[in-house]
């Protein structure tokens, strides 16, 4: 039991460094910002939308590690990854005062409470966190340096030219036996899983962005992820951001 609770322990703990170094440098990026044309940006960007299971975490992890080997280049250093979870997390907390316990437990109002904030200001709880949540990201690729997943990313910054948009798809046997082997559960599991997930995606794209999220014009490339390994697509994918600091795209 002591043990369980240590590796609980370390992993809150990893979680919040984790946190607490987005959170840096978001408030180092702000400082910037009045000083970074929109239309040319600081520095690239990358959008990763993906299918459920096929690889976008592991994707974003890889681009990184490739963009760290190159240490004679300032361009390829300090780049960050920018998920839902800690997305989300920073727009529920405008204030940033974090804490192990508000990192660990983030949970949305009532559904009553909800209602009734709507109810008098026309906008739910959770519609405000988004808003928040995509004027982050949107500040955030206007930097730079930047890899966002998932969230709309794509749809929200298509309109900046530094960007690269990427999407990730896989058959769903693939999908099923990555969430299997990622998240230790039964086929019944991932299946559903993916199911939920994936219509979660869509309905976002299609509410806030009112486009189709396989629509493969959103897109600079796609890439099977059954077919084309995840290390092959993170190495064209820096090749392109060197050739875009490189042109000035």
């Amino acid at each position: 039991m002591r043990v369980l609770w240590a590796s609980r322990e370390e992993s809150d703990m990893s979680e919040f460094k984790k946190f607490r170094s987005f959170i840096d440098t978001i408030q180092y990026r702000e400082k910037q910002l009045p000083s970074i044309d929109p239309r040319s940006g600081q520095f690239p960007f990358v959008t990763i939308s993906r299918e459920t299971g096929a690889g976008g975490h592991n994707l974003a992890a890889k681009i990184v590690e490739f963009l760290l080997k190159e240490k004679e280049n300032p361009l390829f250093q300090g780049w960050e990854i920018c998920d839902h979870d800690l997305c989300e997390r920073v727009a529920q907390d405008p204030q940033l005062k974090i804490s192990p316990q508000a990192l660990i437990v983030s949970e949305y109002r009532s559904a009553v409470e909800d209602m009734l904030t709507q109810f008098i200001t026309g906008e739910s709880p959770q519609e405000k966190v988004m808003r928040k949540m995509f004027s982050l990201m949107r500040d955030l690729a206007i930097f730079g340096k930047t890899i966002l997943i998932g969230r709309g990313s794509t749809c929200l910054t298509r309109d900046l030219p530094h960007g690269i948009h990427i999407r990730l798809v896989a058959p769903l046997s693939s999908r099923i036996a990555l969430m299997m082997s990622a998240h230790g559960k039964d086929e019944k599991w991932a299946r559903e899983k993916i199911a939920e997930q994936d219509k979660a995606k869509a309905l976002l794209v299609k509410t806030f962005f009112h486009q189709d999220v396989q629509d493969p014009l959103l897109y600079d490339a796609i890439w099977n992820t059954d077919r084309v390994t995840i290390e092959t697509i993170a190495w064209l994918i820096v090749q392109r951001i060197k050739q875009k600091a490189e042109l000035g795209e």
